[in-house]
């Protein structure tokens, strides 16, 4: 089996990656400089040269690159896995959100995440879209909640953490086992994947820091008021309280 996976200078590709591999694929990494995303010709000479058995699109670019991709699976007959975001919601209101709930948000990304979605299903009828949320590492580094934990630290001399905000999040590892059961059940479709059941972003940072030996301040706030949590009972993820200890103060 191989697996062509963009996004390895990313955040949670990578970890895909290595899952993968320990499920006995042999996986190929997008390189931009090789083949430029926007040069559609390229896109689908790859494509068909690599011939891979799915296609793990994990990369941000351009929605046309990500439509030429899920064109090209659905012509090849290639599964296609897209990683959106539950970024796609403002946060505002209440939450969960579950999969009936019209993707709302206004800022560039989000609007940008829509997009994308907008046009794999419109590409590609057996495409599998998973929602994921904020990522939690092991350290801090790359795109991930302990890079933000650590950069407002070093910024401010204080972390800043909402008791009335409860973020979409997972463990990197954790998504990445929820991504690979979910092409190995060859799953197609909308899914979304959040691993948070109820804390706020207040509850986890302070669990946060102690698991990385307190080397923040973390201070409760009362803004933002959000709710990014994401259900879907047909998604096997690990909750975040598997690892994170709130303890009384």
């Amino acid at each position: 089996m191989r697996a062509l996976v963009t996004g390895m200078n990313g955040t949670v590709a990578p970890v895909v990656a290595e899952r993968l591999r320990r499920e006995g694929f042999e996986v190929v990494a997008w390189d931009r400089a090789e083949v430029p995303p926007d040069d559609a010709g390229a896109v689908r000479d790859f494509v068909a040269r690599t011939r891979p058995d799915w296609l793990v699109h994990a990369a941000t670019g351009s929605p046309d690159w990500t439509a030429t991709l899920a064109v090209e699976c659905a012509r090849a007959s290639i599964g296609f896995l897209h990683t959106s975001s539950a970024s796609v919601f403002s946060g505002r209101g209440t939450g969960p959100r579950s999969l009936d709930a019209e993707p709302d948000a206004t800022d560039d990304y989000g609007r940008y995440k829509i997009e994308c979605e907008r046009r794999v299903a419109r590409a590609n009828p057996y495409a599998l879209v998973v929602r994921i949320g904020w990522q939690i590492g092991e350290r801090p580094g790359g795109n991930n909640m302990l890079t933000y934990l650590a950069d407002a630290q070093a910024r401010d001399g204080s972390v800043r953490a909402s008791t009335r905000w409860f973020p979409a999040c997972s463990f990197l590892t954790d998504t990445a086992d929820a991504l690979t059961d979910l092409m190995a059940r060859r799953a197609e479709g909308l899914y979304q994947a959040d691993g948070n059941p109820g804390m706020t972003f207040f509850e986890i940072a302070t669990a946060l820091n102690r698991m990385q030996g307190e080397p923040w301040t973390v201070v409760a706030s009362d803004e933002p008021v959000l709710d990014h949590r994401m259900v879907d009972s047909r998604v096997r993820i690990a909750s975040v309280t598997n690892r994170l200890v709130v303890r009384s103060p």
